[in-house]
């Protein structure tokens, strides 16, 4: 049977690497010069650049006069461009992130002359168990990827992915790269190149796709096409795209087989399953944005715009754009030259500054705009749907340290945290402030319940007495025991061991919380231990501890230093000349099933990996973490692992993977849950009972190694030389946040609804003059609105959904309406969802798909929406019309 060779020319333009995206930029300004030019005069007939918009935009706003000429080669469908904004990772950036990337791929790719709705993804390091129901539901149905599929997943290239809800895309696998076809260019060898490239095919139809990183145009590639064709009996090679490869496939095989599920294996090509971790500095400050655009800034918006602040879609994007070009694969794990990472942290600050400054003026704006608006108010925003019952952490500032906190009418409870005293007199050098300058700017701690979707006030009232409890603080001497206990948990520090005390099962974790400290002889791709390890179980001896006993929360502060070897050599001879101070605070809430925990450390040593281990002794064999759009099981010991080198895998799969906010481990009587906020990575440790370690950091020092233990073989990154990365040994400050949940059972929407609790905080603003720093521009005055909005306001309310999750609520991209998204974590269909409810009155509502440019039911008046039952781990997005 003769073959059709589809011959499809295309670039793969890393935004950055061990370059900048600036000293790329350069590059592409002529390289697509040159595209414009091959593809006007014939010398190409198609050209594929690189699935991603980001590239187009930049290249179009250095180069205007090309637009008219890039277009219409886009319209004819000799250029195909989009529907990504940059080539995203898949395993660490949150689900609506890869959404808003595809939605402002998709809208620039259109705007520039046509997106290519094919779900193109060469290089990404896996590919999540949930891109078949995000591209199938922005109406991309193809599919086409490099890395991560083993021949246990699926024995041949052409196939139907599919997602547990039945969504589905027919897939494409070029098992041997998107540079592959450069042999068509660089070797006679035709058979060979033949050979190669049909391996694992089961059609007649097969790619052989010619391009590289930053690769030029091959401007003599119908020459070489017309050169095998001439030495081929068998095949046919035939310039061509994507499109047509496709067509060619369904015409011959419409009953391809099925798989499902992540594909995070290294078998045909490295996956880097540890580069979760590397350069933690980043993964904390990207998580941050995410939550806080997802959570916060689009939800403030929407409030916004209902009032009276007209919404700026153009706004948003530009700090989502910001945020996406830190997603691309390189970047989200990186594994760059230490300059390029700078930059990567100098976009992430800009989207930190723009996204905090967004909820700045939002909040003041509607405070202030309030119809009996008072002195001392606070104004507290909830952004999620969902009523919540909140601990606020608010630090307000008044003339008189007591005071009295009112809600609705009611006097609340607060817990004094600290207490400094502040001048808003000017600053002189000789002369002290005036007595009547002075203020209290307090700390304190406030349980509160939030309506869904909106904002509230709480009114101070000076000189009354409030509420207040103050805490018991006591400094305890090393070897005394010290203990904190609330209505689920006891917990008890001695010895440097941490004990735990479940109060619903009756189960004691004893030494459930410590450090794990190795060495790392890795590279920026990933973790392998040296040739001779020295593995180090760091408990919290001899430190210094502070308890608080409040009636509200209550915590334990240990502060010491973690003794470790500095460096590799060290660590072979057992010298122990590195000393890391930390403060680890533990802390519960009365009334709240929940261990927070927050560590700060100054690392000090070098090639090394910490990792915090919650030890829980559970008797099971999987584990279940997050993904973007619902959870998923991974085994805690992959199938591989024994006989992956006689395989020829790239890489060992070690049991370490990816997550996005969570993992848990269960058995029939013990759950335990780890929640994040920016540690990315985590295993499953104990050959008997299992406990979860979470990787804090890795301390490495180059870019790209070879040979390592996990991944034999040439370096990864750039092959030919070393390339230093004195950065990533991260000798610096790095906080560590995350929460422990320890009971008898584990819910996927409730572990969902948790870390939302846990991670998204309530912005706030107190309205007074004392001080003018409370943000960043309140020391600047600011315009009321022209009308008054109400004390209170409440949009919406999902309180009442079952089982499901939220995942975003956010304007339409055409601002028209309101957009709300749901999700079914589970694996098990969900038979009634429960209601959300409109709280101002609507035109109507309907379900639409995640590109938000489809209706998928008819449209309902009715304030009240019926969610309706959701099949496993099935999404559905709500148009709201007001």
């Amino acid at each position: 049977m003769e073959n059709t060779i589809h011959v499809i020319a295309h670039t793969h333009w890393d935004y950055e690497w061990y370059f900048t995206s600036n000293e790329s930029f350069i590059q592409l300004c002529y390289h697509v010069d040159e595209v414009i030019t091959a593809l006007e005069e014939g010398i190409l007939d198609y050209y594929m650049l690189d699935g991603q918009t980001s590239i187009v935009e930049d290249y179009l706003e250095a180069n205007p006069d090309k637009q008219a000429r890039f277009m219409e080669l886009v319209e004819n469908g000799k250029l195909k461009i989009g529907p990504w904004y940059t080539q995203s990772d898949q395993m660490i950036v949150r689900g609506e992130s890869l959404v808003r990337n595809l939605q402002i791929g998709m809208e620039l790719g259109n705007s520039f002359g046509g997106t290519d709705l094919l779900g193109y993804i060469p290089d990404a390091f896996g590919q999540s168990i949930d891109m078949p129901k995000i591209c199938h539901q922005m109406g991309i149905h193809r599919a086409v990827f490099w890395r991560g599929l083993s021949s246990d997943n699926m024995k041949q290239r052409e196939f139907f992915w599919e997602s547990e809800d039945g969504s589905r895309v027919m897939a494409y696998n070029i098992k041997d790269g998107y540079f592959v076809g450069v042999q068509l260019i660089e070797s006679d060898n035709c058979d060979a190149v033949m050979e190669q490239v049909k391996k694992d095919t089961v059609s007649s139809h097969i790619a052989l796709p010619v391009g590289g990183d930053q690769r030029y145009v091959d401007m003599n590639l119908k020459e070489r096409i017309n050169h095998f064709n001439e030495n081929l009996s068998e095949d046919q090679l035939v310039e061509s795209n994507y499109d047509k490869l496709f067509e060619g496939i369904m015409e011959e095989k419409s009953d391809l087989p099925s798989v499902q599920g992540e594909l995070l294996n290294a078998q045909v090509s490295k996956i880097h399953r540890s580069i979760y971790s590397t350069r933690y500095d980043h993964k904390y400050l990207n998580d941050k944005v995410e939550r806080r655009l997802i959570y916060q800034v689009e939800p403030l918006m929407a409030i916004a715009d209902h009032v009276g602040i007209p919404y700026k879609k153009d706004l948003l994007d530009k700090v989502w754009k910001l945020a996406l070009r830190n997603h691309a694969h390189d970047s989200a794990g990186g594994c760059n030259s230490d300059k390029t990472n700078r930059s990567i942290l100098q976009r992430l600050t800009e989207a930190d500054e723009l996204s905090y400054s967004l909820i700045d003026y939002l909040t003041r704006k509607i405070s202030e705009s309030r119809e009996n608006i008072r002195p001392n108010q606070i104004t507290v925003f909830n952004t999620l749907p969902i009523r919540q019952k909140k601990l606020l952490n608010l630090k307000v500032s008044l003339v008189n340290s007591d005071f009295a906190i009112y809600h609705k009418g009611e006097k609340i409870p607060y817990q004094f945290v600290n207490m400094t005293e502040c001048s808003n007199d000017p600053i002189r050098r000789d002369v002290k402030p005036a007595s009547e300058s002075f203020y209290q700017e307090i700390e304190i701690l406030v349980p509160v319940t939030l309506e869904p979707l909106g904002y509230d006030v709480l009114d101070i009232v000076e000189g009354e007495q409030g509420e207040i409890a103050f805490p018991e603080q006591n400094d305890m001497k090393e070897s005394e025991p010290v203990s904190i206990e609330n209505d689920y948990y006891k917990i008890m520090c001695e010895d440097g061991k941490v004990d735990v005390f479940d109060k619903v099962t009756g189960i004691w974790y004893r030494d459930f919380l410590f450090i794990e400290d190795s060495g790392d002889d890795g590279d920026n791709y990933d973790y392998s231990p040296p040739m001779h390890d020295n593995v180090l179980k760091l408990d919290f001896s001899n430190s210094e501890a502070r308890t608080i006993k409040g009636r509200i929360e209550s915590s334990i502060t240990l502060s010491g230093y973690f003794n470790v070897p500095l460096n590799l050599t060290e660590r072979v001879e057992g010298q122990f000349n590195s000393q890391i101070p930390y403060e680890c605070t533990i802390s519960i809430r009365t009334d709240y099933q929940s261990i927070n925990l927050q560590l700060d450390m100054e690392n000090k040593a070098f090639d090394h990996r910490m990792r915090l281990v919650a030890n829980g002794d559970v008797k099971t064999d999987e584990s279940i973490a997050d993904s973007p759009f619902g959870t998923i099981s991974r085994p805690v010991r992959d199938p591989n692992l024994e006989n992956w080198r006689e395989k020829g895998w790239k890489e060992e799969p070690s049991g370490i993977y990816p997550m996005l906010n969570f993992v848990n481990v269960h058995d029939s009587g013990k759950s335990i849950t780890a929640f994040s906020k920016g540690m990315k990575e985590y295993e499953i440790m104990g050959s008997d009972g299992k406990g979860i370690a979470l990787t804090l950091f890795r301390a490495v020092g180059y870019l790209g190694k070879p040979d390592l233990i996990r991944r034999p073989g040439v370096a990864s990154g750039n092959q030919f030389r070393y390339i230093e990365t004195p950065d990533s040994q991260m000798q610096q400050h790095m906080t560590f946040k995350c929460s422990l949940v320890v009971g008898r059972n584990f819910n996927a929407a409730d572990a969902f609804d948790h870390y939302q609790h846990y991670a998204v905080s309530v912005p706030y603003y107190q309205h007074q003059s004392l001080n003018a720093f409370t943000n960043t521009l309140k020391y600047f005055v600011m315009q009321p609105l022209s009308e008054t909005v109400p004390d209170a306001f409440s949009l919406l309310d999902a309180s009442h959904s079952k089982n499901i999750v939220l995942s975003s609520v956010k304007m339409a991209r055409d601002k028209t309406g309101l957009v709300v998204r749901f999700f079914n974590p589970a694996d098990k269909g969900v038979y009634d969802s429960g209601e959300t409810v409109c709280r101002q009155q609507i035109d109507y509502w309907h379900f639409i798909n995640m590109a938000e440019n489809e209706e998928l039911s008819s449209r309902y008046k009715d304030q009240t929406i019926q969610l309706g039952g959701f099949k496993p781990k099935e999404i559905k997005t709500v148009y709201i019309r007001f």
